[in-house]
């Protein structure tokens, strides 16, 4: 379990594109995300693809999916998601995520101490870092960060190979610091946003 680097800086990639989620949200496979909950609705989100992410078709659940090559066919998935409210709440959801790496859930006190909280866009924003056991046979690494937006829970997760993981870390951290809410909080946008960049399979 390593922590996530405190600072977010910008992104330097020069080539980015921006993207858009569409303000009607999708019905949710749950086996990955929060049980019992439906998507979110409304209050679309942009951000920007870091150059080398190749989008991937959306499933159900995801409002953005990419892949990320590394050597050795090595590959590492992005996910976006979204869920109403605080969606089963932090420490939920961290565990979830660690669950996935067959880790013990952490209480609160350990929450506290294994989350980088930060802003993004005014948005609380939680970042965490875990890893599977040192001796795990199948080596897996999770990089993920819950934003709180209002009425809504975003959710981000890279996995991949540790290495892999590693080498996207930072990259990882500005694609999170991209995300920008169109409605401000405790409101709803009426109309989505527009991007100027070529179409792509977050618009409908």
């Amino acid at each position: 379990m390593l922590a996530v680097a405190l600072a977010l800086v910008s992104c330097n990639n020069d080539k980015v594109e921006v993207y858009r989620i569409p303000k009607e949200g999708i019905k949710v496979a749950m086996q990955n995300g929060p049980e019992g909950l439906t998507p979110a609705r409304g209050n679309p989100a942009h951000w920007t693809k870091p150059g080398g992410w190749k989008e991937q078709p959306l499933s159900e659940m995801r409002l953005g999916s990419f892949k990320v090559d590394g050597s050795s066919a090595a590959s590492a998935d992005v996910s976006v998601i979204a869920f109403p409210g605080e969606a089963g709440g932090l420490i939920s959801n961290i565990n979830r995520w660690r669950g996935q790496l067959q880790l013990a859930p952490l209480n609160e006190d350990q929450l506290a101490q294994t989350t980088q909280r930060t802003e993004v866009d005014n948005v609380p924003t939680y970042l965490v870092d875990f890893q599977t056991a040192e001796n795990d046979p199948k080596p897996s690494r999770i990089l993920g960060a819950v934003l709180q937006a209002a009425n809504r829970t975003w959710f981000v997760k890279m996995t991949g190979p540790p290495d892999l993981i590693e080498s996207q870390r930072q990259t990882f951290l500005e694609f999170v610091k991209s995300f920008r809410f169109t409605s401000p909080p405790g409101t709803e946008s009426s109309a989505p946003a527009v991007s100027t960049k070529p179409k792509s399979t977050n618009d409908e």
